[in-house]
């Protein structure tokens, strides 16, 4: 028996309608997930072959979800990355992991192309492609209502695109079951260019587990420490917006301002949109099946402005992406914006680094400030704001070209408008503390999916660990200092190599090693791993399986994309201005510093210095070449 696995990977051909299954035993060198999907990526997607019917796209839960380890509901999914061309991979919550796994499946692999609007049931170990002509067009909250009507009280999860998958926007992308993104990397679009709308999973058949009995002991003991945990206290108090949007609770986490110009927001600007104005609208919190901590947020509102908003989420990236990124502190623009997010299927980052560029360019003359419907692009206008998001997802007037991404948009504006786009390897950039958080900047420079901290930007700086801390887990006692760049580049490849651990066991990393250290390190991770699956592993070779899976990725970004150490850089915006207030005033980034953080992480990861990617000594040791 196969334990903590259902057993099957599914691969679907769109264009012939046509299915074949594998034994998920023969994957397991790659685990599961992240790491299962880029391995499969990797092995068969074409390098030259950007048509919709050679894409691939691959989707997978870990083998820690729907086994009952508190917060193992997550779900990767996997593609060639429409706006970078190297890898995209993205880890999204909800529901979807626990109901692919209860259905029959670890993990599907789409290829081809349907002729015709299809969406893609599993159920009992068995799958359909049904015509989905009557959800075209389909609001995401839309769509979920008719999937509950036409299937009832079924234990249902759905992955879907909304209108801007359909149309292709490049910063679209899929949406579980509400509100929870698979961000970056256009998926929605391929979705889209497939003609899939969406993939629905009904299953409850149990996932057996190796060690029963001493699994169900060390859920209890995760259970206790995530409930006495001081960081996951603060995430069931007030989730991401609370604890890192607008300043954060201590008012000292930075956030981007004005298409990343400065860094900070005083007290009394930043109060409009902090988490406790929107509890007044707040219904319920929110979270993945079976999460405690429910860092998600319901609201109703019956808005003064605009019409009522029944939403979920708001997420740090969204305040500070649809708020002080824009210069907005209307808390119903902000509403707005992020529910239309959702509703559309559209990345939030995407979607705020173009409007931040189209509103820059707007203020410096390189746009007209007037735009078709009634669109002015100038800071704070967040009426504009939300009319150019709806543009963005119905593909009209200036959110036609603002939906291909700011790269392309700058290439097609051209002119200074180039030195206003905010791209880490051609993805638009929503951050934080790119000037003044030396470890959270590199690990953004660095992705190998294109800009975002979701991989090596550690919390170390954010969350200050104590010297001793830093001393005892990195050798650095350094590492809660965010103004420091000594030991940083270690830091990064290190948190690279447990994002890849937890990306593929499927369970959450804002508690499992992120916000709060004390919980899933790698030793603690293989323990998990071993008790669920029987698959024994030390933390330290867990940990450098992790270090591989990052490496494979890397590598398919150069092959697809040629992405080498030039291409590890953040525009020059954050070297030659400084934050202009409040507690890092001053700071910026130093080139020569930033060199040497990047030496000590590819020395750390084994790649070569000079080109910045994997020595052949290491690609033969994950047997890649």
């Amino acid at each position: 028996m196969l334990f903590g696995y259902a057993g099957k990977i599914l691969w679907v051909d769109l264009t012939r309608a046509e299915f074949r299954e594998e034994p998920t035993e023969q994957y397991l060198e790659w685990i599961g997930g992240r790491g299962l999907g880029s391995f499969l990526l990797f092995t068969h997607q074409a390098h030259n072959d950007d048509s919709p019917e050679g894409e691939f796209v691959i989707i997978a839960a870990g083998p820690l979800v729907a086994t009952g380890v508190p917060l193992g509901t997550r779900t990767a999914v996997i593609t060639r990355n429409r706006l970078s061309r190297g890898i995209s991979y993205s880890n999204v919550g909800g529901d979807f992991g626990n109901r692919l796994k209860m259905a029959g499946y670890d993990a599907l692999v789409l290829h081809g192309a349907s002729q015709t609007p299809v969406y893609l049931l599993l159920q009992d170990s068995k799958a359909k492609l049904l015509d989905a002509s009557s959800l075209r067009g389909l609001m995401i909250s839309e769509l979920r209502q008719v999937l509950g009507e036409t299937y009832g009280s079924a234990p249902l999860s759905f992955l879907g695109i909304g209108p801007a998958g359909e149309r292709e926007a490049a910063i679209s992308c899929l949406i579980a079951d509400r509100a929870h993104a698979a961000g970056w990397g256009g998926s929605g679009a391929i979705f889209g260019a497939k003609r899939l709308k969406a993939i629905v999973a009904l299953g409850d058949q149990l996932i057996p587990v190796f060690d029963e009995a001493r699994l169900r002991d060390k859920i209890q003991q995760l259970d206790w420490r995530i409930n006495t945990s001081e960081a996951v206290a603060a995430l069931i108090r007030g989730g991401t917006h609370g604890m890192a949007g607008a300043g954060g609770f201590n008012g000292l986490v930075p956030t981007g301002v004005k298409n990343l110009q400065d860094e900070y927001l005083s007290a009394e600007e930043s109060a409009p949109i902090k988490e406790e104005i929107f509890r007044q609208w707040e219904t319920a919190r929110a979270g993945c099946l079976g999460c405690g901590v429910r860092c998600l947020h319901l609201y109703d509102m019956d808005s003064s402005k605009y019409e009522r908003l029944i939403s979920e989420g708001m997420h740090a990236n969204s305040v500070r992406g649809l708020a002080s990124n824009w210069g907005v502190n209307d808390p119903q623009d902000l509403l707005l914006a992020h529910t239309l997010c959702n509703e559309y299927g559209l990345d939030v980052d995407g979607v705020s680094a173009s409007i931040a560029f189209a509103f820059e360019c707007g203020e410096r003359g390189i746009l007209p400030k007037e735009q078709k419907g009634g669109v002015h692009l100038r800071w704070g206008d967040g009426r504009s704001a939300a009319k150019l998001v709806r543009q963005i997802g119905e593909g009209v007037g200036l959110g036609r070209l603002l939906s291909q991404g700011v790269f392309e948009a700058a290439q097609e504006i051209g002119g200074d408008s180039q030195q206003l786009a905010m791209t880490v390897k051609r993805v638009g950039i929503n951050e934080q503390g790119l000037r003044s958080h030396r470890a959270w900047a590199l690990g953004v420079m660095t992705s190998t999916r294109g800009g975002g901290h979701l991989g090596g930007s550690p919390q170390t700086e954010n969350r200050r660990i104590s010297s001793e801390v830093g001393q005892r887990i990195f050798g650095n006692p350094g590492a809660g200092d965010p103004g420091t760049y000594r030991g940083k580049g270690r830091i990064v490849a290190w948190t690279e190599g447990l994002k890849s651990i937890v990306d593929s066991l499927g369970v959450c990393y804002f508690v499992y090693g992120w916000y709060d250290l004390s919980i899933g390190s790698p030793h603690e991770l293989a323990e998990l791993l071993y008790l669920s699956t029987g698959k024994r592993m030390t933390g330290e070779d867990l940990h450098r399986w992790g270090l591989g899976c990052h490496t494979l990725e890397r590598y398919f970004s150069h092959l697809h994309a040629g992405y080498s150490r030039e291409d590890d850089r953040l525009p020059e915006r954050f070297f030659e201005s400084e934050v202009l207030r409040g507690p890092y005033r001053g700071a910026h980034l130093d080139h020569e510093e930033v060199e040497r953080m990047l030496d000590e992480y590819y020395t750390y990861l084994g790649w070569d210095t000079q080109t910045g990617l994997p020595t052949e000594e290491t690609l033969k040791g994950l047997q890649l070449i």
